[in-house]
């Protein structure tokens, strides 16, 4: 069977170290990761924090780097998703071409333009992780994608 999309939602222990150990994990079983974003609402680093990795791998291989990461001491919990699962939304910002224009379904992805300038206009993009990675998609398929950062958050 081929790669999968996954997602892990990982709390730690808000010390350094705690991304280099979990990169290492990775790195190690040749598992490049898509994306990574860092949060924190907690003002105390005894709560922990949290990490969110998007990667692809094998089913085997996803239950591989998840039993290894819970056995690493900076991690308190892993949740693993498959990258289409419902709790999860796609955040994307993209600087595109100036005359394009945004027609969304209000239910897929929700579009909001956050700057214009004359070269660009940059937009904030948000919904499931496949109906936004589609419309960044099209946007490439038509040219008019000039850059993108995109991240994954579970809800």
């Amino acid at each position: 069977m081929g790669d999968e999309r996954w997602v892990f939602v990982i709390k730690v222990q808000d010390k350094p170290g705690a991304l280099t150990a979990i990169a290492s994990v990775f790195s190690s079983r040749g598992v490049s990761v898509d994306t990574t974003l860092g949060s924190s609402a907690n003002t105390s680093a005894e709560l922990g924090s949290t990490i969110v990795l998007s990667f692809r791998a094998t089913e085997r291989k996803k239950e591989t780097l998840f039993r290894t990461l819970q056995r690493l001491h900076q991690v308190l919990q892993v949740q693993a998703y498959p990258y289409s699962a419902r709790e999860l939304r796609a955040i994307a910002i993209a600087r595109v071409t100036p005359e394009e224009k945004f027609e969304l379904s209000a239910k897929q992805v929700q579009a909001e333009i956050i700057s214009e300038r004359g070269d660009s206009k940059t937009v904030l993009l948000t919904g499931s992780t496949q109906a936004v990675d589609k419309v960044v998609q099209s946007l490439r398929e038509r040219g008019s994608l000039l850059d993108v950062v995109t991240t994954v958050m579970a809800v």
